[in-house]
């Protein structure tokens, strides 16, 4: 495919992809990736694909099926960092991926993975300390740690040593400086901010940032509609 071929259908993805047009994204990305399967249609075949993911209920029917998706991104994940190690969105998706894929693979598999996870995203953020959804992520991945009971902490670290005493602190700062680097960015951010200014039981900080997720106007993905949900039950318990 040449270059100006590759260029336009990147430019017409990542028009899809801010219209939220993610499944249509994803097949224009997917049925040019054999010609045009470079690292910049990589990350944005992981972004899309991340996106859909996030469509998903949890329930039965749909397992398979969200599994071959996260396998399906890994993949390109892998794919991508191998092509450019130095690139912050193969590190980032590579991370997220593996989180995933992991994830289904069970436990102990997944606290095994717990130290690769956190070194991507930590690399993710110092190649470009400028991505919000980087700094997210690693926030969210130190809110989990924070949010385990001790004799969970216990069982990770018969598996591995190299996991941080992780606090909500800690992921109060990355959720901070992702609003920092691109305020009212993602609904989400403001939910986990205010979901974890209860936790440091500071519930007058939590209130306004729960109060902008949940009074969104327009939700327009399934996370945006996630932050709402959470946002408003919360919001009736402080």
């Amino acid at each position: 495919m040449a270059t100006t071929d590759v260029a336009s259908l990147l430019k017409e993805a990542d028009q899809l992809f801010d219209e939220c047009k993610v499944r249509e994204a994803y097949e224009l990305l997917s049925r040019k990736q054999t010609d045009a399967g470079g690292y910049e249609t990589l990350w944005r075949l992981c972004r899309v694909i991340y996106s859909l993911t996030r469509e998903f209920e949890v329930e039965p029917s749909q397992s398979k099926e969200l599994a071959a998706l996260i396998y399906e991104g890994y993949e390109y994940g892998k794919r991508a960092l191998e092509l450019e190690p130095d690139a912050s969105a193969a590190h980032k998706y590579y991370a997220i991926f593996l989180a995933e894929k992991s994830g289904i693979e069970g436990l102990r598999e997944r606290v095994m993975q717990l130290s690769n996870i956190l070194r991507h995203l930590r690399r993710a953020t110092e190649l470009n300390d400028r991505d919000p959804f980087a700094w997210f992520v690693l926030g969210r991945f130190y809110h989990k740690l924070a949010g385990l009971a001790w004799f969970q902490r216990k069982m990770i670290h018969t598996f591995t040593t190299d996991i941080p005493e992780a606090t909500f602190d800690d992921a109060l700062g990355y959720f901070e400086r992702a609003e920092q680097v691109e305020p009212n960015f993602f609904p989400l951010n403001h939910l986990m901010l205010g979901e974890t200014y209860i936790a440091l039981k500071e519930p007058k900080k939590a209130r306004p940032f729960l109060e902008l997720a949940a009074n969104q106007q327009a939700p327009r993905t399934a996370d945006d509609r996630l932050a709402q949900r959470e946002a408003k039950a919360l919001l009736k318990k402080l």
